[in-house]
């Protein structure tokens, strides 16, 4: 093998390594998803769970044409699958409604840990986990200005390992 081929062979494998370690910024194709029967929600879920892995591999920007696009076909799915019941408790979400990126991640993170972990099944169970996936994502933000007081409490609480104790003060 040449010196030539190596380096041919050396930058292929890079550009497939490259290629294939960022799979979750691409946004699947929405627009050809139809979900008018029941059974198009039940075949979708690997691609939802795609657009969760999408908005949670990108950062929060309200000018995101796609990240705009991934919500609003996440809200819908959300909103009329028939297999999975997502409850906005108002104390949960309370934390988060001071901007609407951030209630698309708490949303993108609850749907993420319930088609995730389908054995919990109680609400509590279900806030717990997607908290655990949108309060990391959150703290690496740069963009904190929308924070409420009690968003700032709650990831204090989740980098110091008290979040289910802080969780039964104020939400449960």
């Amino acid at each position: 093998m040449t010196l030539a081929m190596k380096k041919i062979m050396l930058f292929s494998v890079f550009l497939l390594l490259l290629t294939s370690a960022s799979p979750a910024q691409e946004l699947p194709n929405l627009k050809h998803i139809k979900l008018n029967k029941k059974a198009h929600y039940k075949e979708v879920e690997p691609t939802v769970l795609k657009v969760t892995e999408y908005l949670f591999a990108t950062p929060v920007n309200h000018k995101n044409t796609s990240r705009k696009e991934a919500g609003q076909f996440l809200l819908r799915w959300m909103n009329d699958t028939p297999f999975d019941t997502f409850v906005l408790d108002e104390k949960a979400t309370n934390f988060f409604n001071t901007d609407t990126e951030l209630m698309l991640m708490y949303m993108a993170a609850l749907t993420k840990f319930t088609l995730e972990n389908k054995l919990i099944t109680n609400q509590k169970g279900k806030v717990f986990g997607a908290l655990q996936l949108v309060l990391p994502y959150l703290d690496k933000q740069e963009n904190k200005k929308s924070w409420s007081k009690e968003l700032w409490q709650l990831v204090d609480s989740y980098k110091n390992g008290k979040l289910e104790s802080f969780l039964k003060q104020e939400v449960y």
